[in-house]
């Protein structure tokens, strides 16, 4: 049995947006505690990601006491996360459909100005409900917020070395791991030994059911 070590943690609670490197990952039935927990979604409901809207990842976010803050140009909003929304829509990710609640009309309105698109941002409530694809039904958790396949997403960092020796060897730009956008970093395993791995224990949880994680164009952006 391979021992790896964590080497860092982060959540991103605005899919496609600015991460925040944590201390420690709470995991709660739907996955990491407010991970992407928030999307932006165009005018027919369907999500927005960096693969089209690149200015998402200008966007910064933090989470202090009980608030969500984003700040892009010299704007800062600070959106209540004990507030439940009351106005939901149905928005589409992928090939699903979950009802999220819709942010206020000047938070859209300020991120639709700053993007250039009209745009809104939404969260997933407690009513909101996205299935857990069925290749995932051996875990228990059954559900994921906004995520493209997964709850949670781990990367290894000797991967990460390799892939920027391999990239030398073209004489190609090195890449970053926050690129990748990891809730997990790991150390300490041979370079793409993750790729073999069917569980991790890490204290008292357990990660079950993995799925290789099919990369995009966003690894290759500069974010």
């Amino acid at each position: 049995m391979e021992k790896a070590r964590i080497a860092g943690l982060w959540i991103y609670p605005v899919k496609s947006c600015r991460g925040i490197a944590v201390n420690e990952l709470q995991i709660g039935a739907r996955g990491p505690l407010h991970d992407r927990e928030w999307m932006f979604v165009d005018q027919n409901n369907r999500f927005l990601t960096l693969r089209t809207q690149p200015k998402l990842a200008e966007i910064k976010t933090a989470l202090q006491e009980n608030f969500l803050h984003l700040y892009f140009d010299q704007h800062k909003i600070l959106i209540d996360i004990t507030e439940k929304n009351k106005n939901f829509e149905p928005v589409a990710i992928w090939n699903q459909t979950v009802d999220a609640g819709v942010a206020r009309k000047d938070v859209n309105e300020a991120l639709s100005a700053f993007l250039g698109n009209s745009v809104k941002l939404v969260r997933y409530e407690e009513k909101s409900f996205r299935e857990l694809k069925p290749d995932a039904a051996t875990v228990e958790v059954k559900q994921m917020m906004f995520g493209d396949a997964r709850p949670i997403l781990l990367t290894n960092r000797n991967s990460m070395i390799e892939l920027n020796k391999l990239l030398a060897g073209q004489k190609l730009a090195s890449s970053e791991m926050e690129r990748f956008r990891s809730n997990i970093i790991i150390e300490g395993l041979p370079a793409f030994e993750e790729d073999e791995i069917s569980e991790i224990r890490i204290g008292d949880v357990i990660l079950q059911n993995p799925k290789l994680c099919g990369r995009c164009a966003i690894i290759t952006q500069d974010i």
